[in-house]
């Protein structure tokens, strides 16, 4: 391994143990605060549009910039917002505006770092090893989040969220001095064209996707996915474990704690298979994964709030199950872009991948908790999963009709 990567992978350690810690308590204390699933849901929706429609113009900017610098001040960003927070909290403030601010400024300059690393990431990194790499960088990655989850929950529950913001700041500021000393150099593609202003340079990207069917596809079905999928951090979860099933919050942390241990061994499983054969098995793996979601739904209908421990053992153990096919999803996919798309052209297309899918995320929570707060978190669960296997059989018919048209 390089000397480039170990960095990169360390400065990860500590920031992503900050982004899995933060996202778990504050859908905890946000509907604490307005015990809603409903208000929660529409919270997260406003906290996210900014990131949605600033990540064109910040894909754009990036490839004219280091990624190594944007990446860093992107940390130093979070640094400050998690300071901010905490420094609010402990003044015994609690405004719902202020800390919906911070959480949208802190999603913006989150999803910067996580696009300037995804490009960093091709830079240093030759494209025969990308899979084994990213394979190797959600293991890194998730061996970092593995406690966080329930030092996060077991923090907020005895001390409070302030103290959660503190440590998120510690850990943005050790990711962000320890990024600052890598160096390497960018061999740009040659068959990148150089344009010039925001708009023509965000028209190439466009035109790029539109011309490759297969990424355009997975445009679409990344967006379908998180819209239908994307809230169960945010809403199912905390509207199953914690409203219908009463287990308290100190262990509502075990499920992102099962999930990160199963997505390690996924991620090393990954690093010794060859990039083709995982490729070729997504659709049955998005159909599987769906399946359990639909199967975790109805467990939650079926013992209707009683047997509390029982239900949660097996939703934890569904939730290895959940992990493995996760990890088997996202690296392929996202070593796909990262060995198709030229480098040149990574910062606009990756931003505009998120543009597409921010678009659908927010909309997915909203229309999520409305549809939770009338018929269950469980039900809402079922349905949306069963409407995400209709889509990805959908898309991926066409694609194979597309390809038997061509043979």
């Amino acid at each position: 391994m390089s000397p480039n990567l170990r960095i990169l992978f360390t400065s990860r350690i500590f920031s992503e143990f900050a982004r899995a810690m933060y996202p778990v308590v504050l859908p905890l204390f946000i509907l604490k605060m307005t015990n809603s699933l409903a208000n929660s849901g529409l919270f997260f929706t406003c906290a996210m549009l900014p990131q949605m429609f600033l990540m064109p113009v910040v894909g754009v900017w990036i490839e004219k910039q280091s990624k190594k610098t944007v990446a860093v001040l992107g940390l130093l960003g979070l640094l400050t917002l998690t300071t901010i927070e905490f420094i609010i909290l402990l003044l015994g403030f609690k405004p719902l505006i202020v800390i919906g601010i911070i959480s949208a400024l802190m999603s913006l300059f989150a999803a910067t770092v996580e696009l300037a690393t995804k490009v960093l990431f091709t830079e240093i990194v030759s494209k025969n090893q990308l899979e084994k790499y990213n394979g190797l960088k959600s293991v890194w990655d998730n061996i970092a989040t593995f406690g966080a989850p329930m030092l996060s929950t077991v923090i907020y529950g005895f001390f409070g969220f302030k103290f959660v913001a503190l440590l998120c700041a510690m850990m943005y500021l050790i990711a962000s001095l320890v990024l600052s000393q890598m160096l390497y150099q960018v061999n740009r593609d040659e068959e990148v064209k150089e344009t010039h202003g925001f708009i023509s340079n965000l028209k190439e990207g466009v035109v790029f996707v539109r011309e490759h069917k297969r990424v355009r596809n997975f445009y679409l079905l990344a967006s379908s996915l998180n819209f239908f999928v994307a809230n169960q951090e945010e809403v199912i979860f905390p509207g199953i474990v914690i409203q219908k099933y009463h287990i308290s919050s100190q262990f509502f942390g075990l499920l992102l704690v099962i999930y990160t241990l199963v997505v390690i061994l996924a991620g090393l499983y990954l690093s010794k298979k060859s990039e083709g054969n995982s490729r070729q098995l997504l659709s049955k793996l998005f159909i599987a994964n769906s399946s359990v979601m639909v199967v975790m739904g109805v467990l939650s209908v079926v013992f209707h709030g009683q047997a509390r421990f029982f239900f949660f053992s097996m939703f934890l153990a569904l939730e290895l199950v959940l992990g493995f096919i996760t990890i088997l999803i996202n690296v392929p996919m996202t070593s796909y872009f990262q060995s198709v798309v030229p480098v040149g052209y990574q910062g606009r297309v990756f931003a505009l991948l998120s543009f597409i899918s921010g678009f659908s995320i927010p909309l997915g929570v909203t229309y999520s908790g409305f549809l939770a707060s009338k018929i269950g978190a469980d039900w809402a669960y079922i349905m949306n999963n069963i409407c995400v296997i209709l889509i990805v059989l959908l898309v991926f018919s066409r694609q194979s009709v597309n390809e038997r048209k061509k043979i």
